[in-house]
């Protein structure tokens, strides 16, 4: 399927993408008949509407701010209406493109959803004590795209992916996710069902920039918030899902809720401050949802 008009969807919160979109430009000019819809979904820090402004003004490039963030689902439901052409391009905004043939690799892929992948880069003197840092660079290798591939629909996500406009307008993001993660698992599970193919490809954008470590660690307990309220929805799509199950079955749901309660507060400092373990990251994520099960059966 002819892939010549593309609508590049960003959307942004907190954050510059100024170079993003210059250098989309430059890949996309005398390619492809293209625009860039820029959404801003209600940032609280204002420099960065200001900052961003300039690309407002820039050739085949819209700028829209939002005052109220709308959350992850709304705000991808929202840049699918407002695009023109058949083919939807989301980028998060705050993500960096290293990669010279990004569009044309696109342009030349199979498939009417297509996943593109990402690369963990950035400084390790910079960021080596950076817990997201440590732990998205153990799990790259996992998330390449022949991986990827072996679990096409658990492995959607919206950093980086091609689809077709009818079929997102046919099955959009479910805007019941307000908070952070977890949209995107949900919209995989939507499109396997209905019998939608997605294609994984080597095609990735990069992430070169990390929130601090505490910041990494409440936005992570606001996502394991999200798990929790939709874990029916999510059902066999959510590796944590199924260990929780199997400590279910196995009686041992009230030790890891105990454990929990003696060692949270360890675990966090030591997960925050200068030499954070990815394995203690595990541990605690899985600890703090057996917390929310026994929290809310009290």
């Amino acid at each position: 399927m002819n892939k010549n008009q593309i609508s590049i969807l960003l959307p942004t919160f907190n954050c510059s993408c100024k170079e993003l979109v210059n250098s989309l430009q430059q890949q996309c000019a005398d390619r492809v008949e293209y625009e860039i819809i820029v959404a801003d979904d209600g940032s609280t820090e204002k420099r960065w509407i200001e900052e961003n402004k300039v690309i407002g003004s820039l050739p085949h490039v819209s700028y829209l701010v939002r005052h109220e963030n709308v959350g992850r689902a709304a705000i991808r439901n929202f840049l699918a209406r407002q695009a023109h052409y058949p083919w939807l391009l989301f980028i998060d905004g705050d993500i960096s493109l290293d990669n010279p043939h990004f569009i044309q690799n696109y342009l030349q892929s199979r498939g009417e959803v297509v996943v593109g992948g990402l690369t963990i880069g950035g400084d390790p003197q910079q960021w080596g004590n950076n817990l997201r840092y440590r732990y998205e660079k153990a799990c790259e290798e996992a998330h390449n795209a022949e991986n990827r591939q072996t679990k096409a629909h658990q492995e959607f996500r919206t950093t980086n992916f091609l689809i077709h406009r009818d079929i997102l307008l046919q099955h959009p993001f479910d805007e019941q996710f307000r908070y952070y993660g977890y949209e995107d698992v949900l919209l995989g599970k939507e499109l396997q069902n209905s019998g939608i193919t997605i294609q994984h490809i080597n095609n990735p954008v990069l992430l070169d920039d990390y929130e601090n470590n505490t910041l990494f660690l409440e936005k992570t307990e606001e996502a394991l918030r999200t798990l929790y309220t939709f874990r029916q929805q999510l059902s066999g799509y959510s590796t944590l899902l199924r260990h929780v199950k199997r400590l279910e079955r196995l009686k041992m749901l009230p030790l890891v809720n105990f454990s929990y309660k003696m060692t949270a507060k360890g675990i966090k400092r030591q997960l925050q401050g200068n030499n954070p373990k990815v394995f203690l990251f595990t541990i605690y994520k899985l600890m703090y949802f057996v917390h929310l099960i026994k929290q809310q059966k009290t």
